[in-house]
């Protein structure tokens, strides 16, 4: 899954909005995915993070959001380590993080839920 401009259509997944505070944003990703079970964190910036994430297999994938400032969106990429077909467990990782950041953003909470 990407929403990176050029990706498959039957990978695509859209980005995250900023609303022009990335800090900010990047702050409650990375609560959220820290949060997620067997999940760890590799890499976090002020506009990177970076995350691999075990599937009840076993298997690794890799979790990633970068900061676009001139889109004013942060793009994800959430992919297997290992063949192609992943039952669409990439794109219910992305869609519950998005979940996860917009019910704290309509609860007005100033931290995450814990997934």
């Amino acid at each position: 899954m990407s929403s990176e401009p050029g990706a498959w259509w039957i990978h695509r997944v859209a980005p995250f909005p900023a609303s022009g505070d990335p800090v900010n944003l990047f702050r409650r990703l990375r609560a959220v995915v820290a949060a997620m079970p067997r999940t760890r964190i590799v890499t976090a910036t002020d506009d990177y993070l970076h995350a691999v994430c075990r599937t009840r297999l076993g298997f690794r994938d890799d979790l990633e959001f970068r900061w676009c400032p001139s889109e004013d969106v942060a793009h994800v990429a959430s992919a297997s380590r290992i063949g192609l077909f992943d039952f669409g467990v990439n794109r219910r990782r992305v869609e519950r993080v998005r979940r996860k950041l917009e019910a704290e953003v309509s609860r007005g909470c100033p931290r995450p839920m814990r997934m």
